[in-house]
């Protein structure tokens, strides 16, 4: 505890002012990630990014679990593809690997697909290698897809 009770302040603030996101309420972030408006959508998911940064898995998890509520919707998973690069576990890894084999690389999901090659070097070497070399080595992928998968693999 940091001791801002005694002094009324919630215990999510720390003494220097600043937020403590292993202590920060949840739930109404949670409700924001899923409202059909944007940048509120935006905004809870660059939170959840960082609070699953701080050790919150919980939030990682949504993270995951919003993927599969907007399947088609290229501009909201860039969104959760981008911030799932800050939570470094194995269940981040696969279904990043998972949305590469589940979107058809096109013009129309390049962007997207890039912005899931660049969640995936960020995460530890351990959690990506063998699942980015598997695709490189996937031949039902172009070998330009197949060099991404490798460069990004020698990021990593």
């Amino acid at each position: 505890m940091n001791g801002n009770r005694d002094v009324g302040f919630p215990r999510w603030i720390t003494a220097e002012g600043t937020l403590d996101l292993a202590e920060l309420p949840i739930d109404g972030i949670l409700k924001q990630a899923i409202d059909p408006e944007f940048e509120r959508f935006r905004s809870a998911c660059e939170l959840l990014g960082c609070m699953a940064s701080a050790g919150r898995r919980e939030a990682g998890l949504y993270l995951i679990g919003l993927l599969g509520c907007y399947p088609s919707d290229l501009q909201r998973l860039e969104v959760i593809a981008g911030q799932l690069g800050h939570f470094r576990h194995e269940s981040s890894a696969n279904a990043l690997l998972a949305e590469i084999r589940r979107v058809r690389s096109s013009n129309t999901t390049r962007r997207y697909l890039d912005r899931v090659l660049r969640s995936l070097a960020a995460l530890p070497l351990h959690l990506v290698k063998s699942g980015l070399e598997g695709l490189a080595e996937d031949t039902s992928f172009s070998p330009k897809m197949r060099a991404k998968f490798r460069n990004c693999c020698d990021r990593v």
